[in-house]
C-alpha cells in the first residue's frame, strides 16, 4: 500500500544506530537479496561508519516521528574532489512516490555546497529500480566490481533551483538545518 507523502519532511541530521533506522534499513533491503547487512549489529555498525564519514552529510525523511527514508553522503570522499552517496534507503511503503529522488537531490545539493564537483555511488547490478532512478537524474555507469556498478554524475550541472521537495507527490514541510 502506498502511503501519502504530504506529511513527510526531510531533516539534515547525523545517522544513529536507533532501532527505527535499523528496522528501516532491513525492511528496505530485504527484497533485494544479497546487497545488504542482515544482522542488526552489522547494520548498527554500518550506520555508525556512515555517520563517522560525514556527520553533516545525512538526511532523514520523517512521516511524523517515523523515519521512512534516508541518504548518507560523504563530502570527504577522494579528498573532497568526489562526493559519494554511500546509502539511499526508502521504506517499501513509501517507494514510487518520489521520496528517493527527493533524498538524492538533497544529497547532491549538499555535496555540491561542500565543493564536490562529481558525485559517485555504487549500486547492485540487479537493482534495476535504483539504477533507473539514478539514470533519470543524470548518473552514468562508469565501471564494475563484482556484482556492483559504479555510477557517476557531474554536480556542476545540477540546477541551482533543484528543489528536492518538488520531487515528491504532495508537499513537504520545510526542514530545519537543510542547505
Amino acid at each position: 500500500m502506498l502511503r501519502p507523502t504530504d506529511s513527510i519532511r526531510i531533516v539534515q541530521e547525523p545517522l544513529s544506530g536507533s532501532p527505527h533506522l535499523v528496522d528501516l534499513y532491513l525492511r528496505a533491503y530485504r527484497p533485494l537479496g544479497d546487497y545488504y547487512y542482515r544482522h542488526r549489529a552489522e547494520v548498527k555498525a554500518y550506520l555508525k561508519w556512515l555517520r563517522h564519514r560525514d556527520p553533516n552529510g545525512s538526511f532523514i525523511a520523517y512521516d511524523g516521528d517515523r523515519p521512512v527514508g534516508f541518504i548518507a553522503t560523504d563530502s570527504r570522499w577522494d579528498h573532497g574532489a568526489v562526493g559519494a552517496i554511500h546509502e539511499l534507503v526508502v521504506d517499501p511503503e513509501y517507494q514510487g512516490r518520489g521520496l528517493g529522488r527527493a533524498l538524492l537531490l538533497r544529497g547532491m545539493t549538499y555535496l555540491r555546497s561542500r565543493g564536490c564537483r562529481v558525485c559517485e555511488l555504487w549500486v547492485g547490478e540487479h537493482n534495476e529500480r535504483a539504477r533507473a532512478i539514478y539514470r533519470a537524474l543524470g548518473f552514468q555507469e562508469n565501471g564494475r566490481w563484482g556484482k556492483w556498478i559504479r555510477m557517476v554524475r557531474s554536480l556542476e550541472d545540477l540546477p541551482e533551483s533543484a528543489d528536492p521537495e518538488a520531487a515528491l507527490v504532495g508537499s513537504l514541510s520545510p526542514s530545519p538545518g537543510s542547505p
